[in-house]
């Protein structure tokens, strides 16, 4: 009788125990970005090389419903709600990073396309390249994001030099899916 329960029991556990792991793993980086995703995150460090001074963004939790949504076929982000951020100038002293003026606020409106990660997508060597076409200038530009992908959470990072040799820092945006 013992043994019967002991199978049943262990039945009983192996048929209750989630299998999502199994099947994240058998699905490729693409599969696994589709959907919606919330911010929880925004930090830009930039240091701009040339006038030796730098910049600090970060995001403004309160004030912000930012979102993005991958798609597939075709593979497209879409951006929807608003942005806040601080912005704050610093230089650094001794090696340290001091604040020498704060520069208020700004955002980015999801909901008219803004934002880092717009337009077209693809994964390359496990790195999100996103294209898009700059309103503004009617340029096309593409932009690489490092990107770390546990469970429900995506942190993507970039690194400030691929927008020209006067900058280095990083940028990292993090979300949780929908």
């Amino acid at each position: 009788m013992k043994k019967i329960l002991f199978v049943l029991f262990s039945i009983l556990i192996l048929s209750c125990s989630s299998d999502d792991s199994l099947e994240s793993e058998e699905l490729s980086l693409s599969e696994r970005l589709i959907g919606e995703w919330t911010l929880t995150n925004y930090h830009d460090d930039s240091y701009f090389v040339q006038d030796q001074y730098g910049i600090i963004e970060q995001m403004v939790g309160d004030e912000t419903d930012y979102g993005i949504e991958f798609t597939n076929n075709p593979n497209k982000i879409n951006t929807t709600g608003f942005l806040r951020y601080t912005r704050d100038e610093y230089e650094i002293v001794a090696g340290e990073k001091v604040i020498t003026k704060s520069a208020g606020t700004n955002f980015w409106d999801g909901n008219n396309g803004e934002g880092l990660h717009t337009g077209e997508w693809s994964i390359e060597n496990g790195m999100l390249i996103n294209s898009d076409v700059s309103p503004q200038e009617g340029i096309e530009y593409s932009i690489i994001s490092s990107i770390e992908l546990s469970g429900n959470r995506l942190k993507l990072i970039l690194d400030n030099a691929q927008f020209g040799s006067h900058l280095t820092g990083k940028i990292m945006i993090e979300y949780r899916r929908k």
